[in-house]
């Protein structure tokens, strides 16, 4: 009986540890990369943005961004700390922002020139907000390329020069 008992409880222990280590499951990343082009013609400098669709505890989930080069091709393969973003369903912005008047002041982020209207979007409003955009992708376990993205449509162009961040 004494051995019966161990086992069972054995059993229950290791049944136990495993749900544990399922719940505590890390370390799984997805890695994106592709190319944004408008109208077919490359973008560089925008500023391409995940959203997760994905909630964790009520609150909204990742959050990531990434700068294009100068060919429109982007590699979002660390998003912090961590060596990518959880796989999942993202919605995706892109802008790119073209300085407006003198008001600039070196090494303000994007997000300062957004809040300050230092700035104008260059591309098509169409992609610039996560509840409005239509762009979306699913990303798997590790890498996941050519996940391109071609926005149509007539983007703010004002004819001043592309502000270009650090």
């Amino acid at each position: 009986m004494i051995s019966k008992r161990w086992l069972v409880r054995t059993a229950g222990f290791l049944i136990l540890v495993a749900m544990v280590g399922c719940a505590r499951k890390s370390g799984v990343y997805a890695t994106v990369s592709g190319s944004v082009t408008h109208n077919g013609s490359p973008v560089d400098n925008a500023k391409v943005t995940f959203y997760s669709t994905a909630q964790v505890d009520g609150k909204a989930g990742t959050v990531a961004s990434v700068q294009t080069d100068s060919s429109g091709k982007y590699l979002l393969a660390a998003a912090g700390k961590e060596p990518g973003i959880p796989p999942g369903m993202y919605k995706v912005t892109i802008v790119k922002l073209n300085a407006k008047g003198t008001n600039i002041t070196e090494g303000m982020d994007i997000g300062q020139l957004e809040a300050s209207g230092a700035a104008q979007n260059m591309m098509p409003k169409d992609y610039e907000n996560p509840n409005t955009t239509k762009l979306s992708v699913t990303l798997e376990e590790g890498k996941n390329p050519d996940k391109n993205f071609d926005l149509k449509g007539l983007g703010s162009s004002t004819g001043s020069p592309t502000f270009k961040t650090p």
